[in-house]
C-alpha cells in the first residue's frame, strides 16, 4: 500500500493551490469558529501546506507526516511552528491539548483508529477535536465517542458538497465532526 505521506511528497504543489479555494477558505475558518474559547494549545494534525493552520489561533501547531508539505507551510509562513510527525502516535503529552483539527486528512491515514485513539489521549478534559473530512465522518464520531469524547456531532456544508459532488462525479461529500473530551 502506498503511504499517503508519499502521494502528497508527489502532490505536494497541485494540493497546495487546491487548498487555496475559496470554498476551503471557509472551511478552514469555520473550524477555528468551533475551537473551545480561549484554546491556546491546538495541533493542527495534517496541516499540508499549512494553510489551515494560519487560520487558527497563533502558536497553533502544524503537524504532517509528508515532508514536502512541510517546507511548503515553511515558505508560507518561516514562524509557524511546524512539526513531523505520525498520526498514530502523537508526540505531545497526555491531556496537554486545548483542541486538535483535521481538515480532509483522516481519511487518508493508514491507521484511523489508532488515530483517534492518539487524539483522545492528547486532549485536556474539555478540551476539543474538530474534523473536516469527506468521509466516513459517522464512523469517526462513533469512535471518537467510544474513547470517551462527548457532544459528538456531525455537520456537513453544501457548498462544499456541491463542489466535491461536481469534482468527483459525487464520489465525495464532506462534513465537519467535533467532539468534546470529558
Amino acid at each position: 500500500m502506498l503511504r499517503s505521506s508519499a502521494v502528497f511528497d508527489a502532490l505536494a504543489l497541485p494540493y497546495d493551490l487546491l487548498t487555496r479555494h475559496p470554498v476551503w477558505q471557509r472551511h478552514r475558518e469555520r473550524m477555528a469558529q468551533e475551537l473551545p474559547e480561549g484554546a491556546r494549545h491546538v495541533l493542527d494534525l495534517g496541516c499540508g501546506p499549512g494553510i489551515s493552520t494560519a487560520k487558527l489561533p497563533a502558536g497553533t501547531v502544524g503537524g504532517d507526516s509528508a515532508m514536502s508539505m512541510l517546507r511548503r507551510a515553511r515558505r508560507h509562513d518561516p514562524r509557524m511552528p511546524l512539526v513531523a510527525l505520525d498520526a498514530a502516535a502523537l508526540p505531545v503529552r497526555s491531556g496537554a491539548l486545548d483542541a486538535v483539527t483535521l481538515h480532509s486528512v483522516l481519511y487518508l491515514l493508514p491507521d484511523q483508529p489508532a488515530a483517534l485513539r492518539e487524539i483522545a489521549r492528547v486532549l485536556r478534559p474539555g478540551g476539543r477535536v474538530v474534523i473536516q473530512d469527506i468521509r466516513h465522518v459517522r464512523e469517526y464520531a462513533s469512535n471518537l465517542a467510544k474513547h470517551g469524547l462527548l457532544d459528538v456531532t456531525c455537520v456537513g456544508s453544501r457548498i462544499l458538497r456541491i463542489f466535491l459532488a461536481l469534482c468527483t462525479l459525487g464520489a465525495l461529500r464532506p462534513h465537519t465532526v467535533t467532539a468534546v473530551a470529558d
